[in-house]
Parts: structure tokens; C-alpha cells; sequence
């Protein structure tokens, strides 16, 4: 889930600020270390600006613009325009390349957990010595501006447990503890801990970075100022689309009487049925099951109109053979098949006579909605086996880790204008990674064109000798291809 300031005391919300603690002079000292060309297949092209479909993804496209040598590999400013700050803690830290840059395609893999909580891992390669999260105008964060000061370093606890220390002061807030160490969570789904030390307790603070935390209106401001990025400053641009809106893709089903159970379990069977790990199978798998559902549907008319005997209506078998029988063409294949033809054809029953029990209504918004796979394939914990389900995204309609905000053409235009005052400030940046959050279910999918044309119009409008539609990469793991999911079948 994507972690919101307002949902975190005060040195939560700080957490990102762990991430500072990677870059320690040392780094700068002895670590020289390059990304091994030879062994990293990032998917990079050397484009300036990437579209990517995860937030997670951006890493690819950064660590691939450090190989190329247009990116240093530290002292960079990453500026975040997101509706979110995607400062999660990793659940592990130490797993991941730190004080140094990842040294292969697997190295950077380890980092690609999630969508919220890539950018420690960035930081803690000494990539990123300036964090600014710009806000929009739907998010709850208490103050306009906050920028902290952070020193960290190492300390051993009484269990002679190595973990992190980090002391912080702020212009702009208090904190209840000043100086605090950090204990790991047992379990991945688990927040760390953190318990008010001594600063003479931290050791080795040879840690200094800035955090900004920033609304859209004081971005505005301080972009007229002329002296909040500078034009010598190295800097990586990171805009996710949510930046617009954030809806919950799964809200039609709640209204339309489906509840949290059903769903889970038409996921369940779903990805039993249809495996895969690429975009492209992706697509394919949710063609079947466009085509599956419409047979569905057809067949409940034909039990309706007495057209099918009663003993076939009410058995799932013979209904599932009458559901299969009006698609003859549309044999599962085995790139997107997870099991031999006898085993998928057992659990085709179980799942034909889920949507059996659905209305009309859940039917449609199913189909609209469609499959795909959980997550990015590149993401750590990937896996092809179960990872199909119906494309309802991260959070219901109920969650409440994500503030949701509904928009319309005129606000999309509005938050247009303001992303281009953002962005017209002296500096070029080095690289840029859009990202379309769609797959798990944050910007709206139905205005995700408009949001994107807004998106890429300022990049080019703002950088005209840099930005083209020739000079704009759209990657290949893309949730529907370059023209997106919500019209996959209407174009």
C-alpha cells in the first residue's frame, strides 16, 4: 500500500529520511564502482523521458541513464510529483546494493519491490542526496513546506544488533525524538520501529541530506524563485500520473452488490487458469477471458429463454461445456495456460460457475475491469504461477492507506498548468520517468490519455530541444501496450 504522509506520526512520516543514511562520505571516498554493462539488461534506450507502468520500474531507466554516463551516480536531486511519497521502509534493507552502485540486472531486481518502496533502495546506493516530493492539491499533509536536516550513521543495540541511527532538525517542525534508531519488522507487511536514543549513541554520522516535502501551490512559488533548483544542479524528474487523481478500480463492483470475498475468489480461479509474465501475454490472457465472459453471458440468455434444459442450466459441468462450445476457437494456448489441458479444464468449471451466480451488471463491470497480473513481472517477489487476477487494483473503495480524489477535464488542464510552472525552472533533467500507476489501480484508467497527453506536453513544452514524440520511450511491459488498458478493445 502507498504510504501517506497524514497516516504516520511525525517521524514516520520522516522515514524516507533512512534512505539519506546510505550516503555516507565513504561512498564518495572508495566507492567507484560501475553498473557491469555487459551483465545489466535495464530496458533503457538512452531516450530522455520513459513511460513506464509501475513506479518501481523508474530504476531500470535511472541505473541504465548512470551506465550510460548521463546520469552521475551521486549528489542527484530526485524531484517526486506524485500523489504519494512511495517512501516506504524496504523489509529488508541489507539485501539490496548499498553504498554502491548495483552491479547487474539481478542486483537491480532485488530493489523492485514495490511501487512505494523503490526510492529508499535508489537513495541507499548514493544516488540521490536531495529528495523533493511534491504534493497535490487532493493529498492531506499538514504544512505547505517542510525541509529537514538529517545526520546518520550505525549502532549496535544491547542484543549486539547492527542497525541504523539518524538524528534530524527542522526550521519548519518539531520532533518528539530527535535522534532515534530503527528496528527491522519481523514480517514484510509490518512498519519498522523506531525508539528515542541519545545522540552520542549513533556512531559514525557521516550522513548529510535534505528532504522537502512540498504542496503544489508552494512549488509554484518557489519554481518563480530562481534559486530553488539550479540550472548546475544533476537532476532526476519522476511525475506518476496520480499526481491528477487516484480512484479505486474496484468501486463499480462494490456498487453493483459484488463484495470483497467475491472478487478474491474470481482471482483466485483466474489465476489458476492464466499464467503469465509479460505484457504481451498479459493482453492475450484477458482477450480469452473477454471472450470467455461474453460466452458466459450468452449462455445465461439461452437458460433464461428456455433455449437450454433445465439439467444443463443447473449443472456447472454441463453448463461450463455449453459456455465452452460457443467459443470452439479459443483454446487456451500454453503461453498463458498454468496447467495441462485436463487441469485447467477443472478449474475453468470452478470459475464459469462463479460468474454464473453474477448479475448482468457485475458482469459488464467485470469485463471492463478485465485480468492482468498482479504486479510488474520485474518486481522481486514476482510470480508467473498465480499471477493473474482480475485487474481491480491495490485498494477498495474502503481502503483507507490512499486518500481518493475523483477529477474532470477542467481540473486535468488545471493540474496541467500548474505541473508546467512546476517544471519551468532553469535546470535540464538528466533523465525522466513518467508513470502511469494504471495496473495497480491509482490513476483513473478512463482518463489516463488525457492525464498522460497533459503529462508529456509540458515535457515538451518546458524542454522543446530535448522532448519530441521521437524521443519519448514507452516501455515494454506496459499494462494494454503504448495506447493503454481502459480502450484496449475499443480502438
Amino acid at each position: 500500500m502507498r504510504m501517506l504522509v497524514k497516516k504516520k506520526s511525525l517521524v514516520i512520516v520522516t522515514c524516507f529520511l533512512l534512505v539519506l543514511m546510505y550516503v555516507l562520505n565513504e561512498f564518495y571516498r572508495h566507492r567507484t564502482e560501475r553498473l557491469s554493462s555487459g551483465n545489466t539488461n535495464t530496458g533503457g534506450t538512452g531516450a530522455l523521458v520513459n513511460v513506464i507502468e509501475e513506479h518501481h520500474e523508474a530504476l531500470l531507466y535511472w541505473f541504465s541513464a548512470v551506465e550510460s554516463g548521463s546520469l552521475p551516480k551521486h549528489g542527484n536531486i530526485l524531484l517526486h510529483i506524485d500523489g504519494h511519497s512511495d517512501g516506504a521502509d524496504p523489509f529488508n534493507r541489507l539485501r539490496n546494493p548499498i553504498y554502491r552502485m548495483p552491479r547487474n540486472e539481478r542486483e537491480i531486481r532485488l530493489m523492485m519491490v514495490k511501487n512505494d518502496v523503490f526510492i529508499q533502495a535508489a537513495a541507499g546506493t548514493g544516488l540521490i542526496k536531495r529528495f523533493i516530493w511534491v504534493w497535490p492539491p487532493y493529498s492531506e499533509v499538514d504544512k505547505p513546506y517542510i525541509a529537514m536536516n538529517v545526520e546518520a550513521g550505525l549502532m549496535y543495540t544491547e542484543e549486539n544488533e547492527l542497525v541504523m541511527c539518524f538524528c534530524m532538525e527542522s526550521n519548519h517542525t518539531s520532533f518528539e525524538h530527535s535522534c532515534v534508531r530503527v528496528q527491522q519488522p519481523e514480517y514484510e507487511d509490518e512498519d519498522e520501529k523506531y525508539f528515542s536514543i541519545e545522540r552520542n549513541m549513533c556512531h559514525d554520522m557521516t550522513l548529510g541530506g535534505i528532504v522537502e516535502i512540498v504542496s503544489t501551490h508552494k512549488a509554484r512559488e518557489l519554481a518563480k524563485s530562481g534559486t530553488w533548483i539550479k540550472a548546475s544542479d544533476s537532476v532526476i524528474l519522476d511525475i506518476d500520473e496520480d499526481f491528477y487523481a487516484c480512484e479505486a478500480v474496484s468501486a463499480p463492483l462494490y456498487d453493483a452488490g459484488m463484495n470483497e470475498d467475491d472478487i478474491d475468489s474470481l482471482s483466485l480461479y483466474i489465476g489458476k487458469i492464466l499464467c503469465t509474465d509479460n505484457a504481451k501475454d498479459e493482453m492475450e490472457a484477458d482477450r480469452y477471458f473477454q471472450k470467455l465472459l461474453k460466452a458466459v453471458q450468452e449462455t445465461l440468455k439461452h437458460c433464461r429463454s428456455g433455449r437450454l434444459g433445465v439439467e444443463t442450466c443447473e449443472s456447472n459441468h454441463a453448463f461450463t461445456e455449453a459456455v465452452l462450445a460457443l467459443m470452439p476457437d479459443m483454446t487456451i494456448t500454453r503461453d498463458i495456460m498454468c496447467l495441462p489441458k485436463e487441469s485447467t479444464q477443472f478449474m475453468l468449471v470452478n470459475l464459469v460457475e462463479r460468474l454464473k451466480r453474477c448479475s448482468d451488471t457485475q458482469l459488464q463491470h467485470i469485463a471492463r475491469i478485465g485480468v492482468c497480473m498482479y504486479a510488474s513481472p520485474r518486481s522481486t517477489n514476482f510470480n508467473r504461477n498465480n499471477a493473474m487476477i482480475l485487474c481491480k487494483g491495490c485498494n477498495g473503495p474502503n481502503s483507507t492507506q490512499v486518500i481518493f480524489h475523483s477529477t474532470t477535464d477542467k481540473e486535468i488542464a488545471t493540474t496541467t498548468r500548474n505541473l508546467k510552472e512546476i517544471l519551468t525552472q532553469a535546470f535540464i533533467p538528466k533523465v525522466v520517468t513518467v508513470c502511469r500507476s494504471v495496473r495497480d489501480g491509482y490513476t483513473p484508467r478512463k482518463q489516463f490519455p488525457l492525464i498522460e497527453e497533459g503529462v508529456l506536453s509540458v515535457l515538451k513544452a518546458v524542454y522543446p530541444n530535448h522532448v519530441t514524440d521521437d524521443t519519448i520511450h514507452y516501455d515494454s511491459e506496459l499494462l494494454g501496450g503504448r495506447e493503454g488498458w481502459y480502450f484496449r478493445y475499443s480502438r
